[in-house]
């Protein structure tokens, strides 16, 4: 089960991000090259993209973000409050299925969780395509 210190700071042994990151940086799969480049710079393993940017998470358990338009700008999750929520629970249902050797990265699902209203708790949403990741991180549900 998943513990959090904060928010946005996940408990996770430092040594298992190190080594999925440098496991990441040595073959990233079908990122692009832009991606592994600010993941190297930022020392930060990414869980998540979209139109916007990234929720990658750091060795000390924080997960930031960075825009695709701020490359270098890279900020701790949390100022969107709610919205980051929701944005940190689909990140870490992803990045928990690529990197499943971190413990604790994967959402927990407590006794108050209820089943996604977006995806019916399905994990996807109907007539999208398969790249677009459905709120609850294709979990099928949420903790909100």
């Amino acid at each position: 089960m998943a513990s959090i210190s904060s928010d946005f700071t996940l408990s996770v042994d430092s040594a298992e991000v190190t080594r999925a990151l440098d496991e990441y940086l040595d073959a990233p799969g079908e990122d692009v090259p832009d991606v592994v480049q600010l993941a190297r710079r930022h020392r930060a393993l990414p869980l998540w993209k979209d139109f916007m940017g990234c929720i990658a998470l750091r060795p000390s358990g924080d997960l930031v973000f960075w825009s695709w338009d701020e490359p270098d700008k890279v900020e701790r999750v949390g100022s969107a409050g709610e919205h980051d929520r929701r944005m940190v629970h689909a990140a870490r249902a992803q990045g928990a299925r690529r990197f499943a050797g971190i413990a604790g990265l994967a959402p927990a699902r407590g006794h108050d969780a209820r089943i996604c209203s977006s995806c019916g708790g399905s994990g996807k949403i109907a007539n999208v395509p398969e790249n677009v990741v459905c709120e609850c991180g294709g979990l099928g549900w949420v903790s909100w």
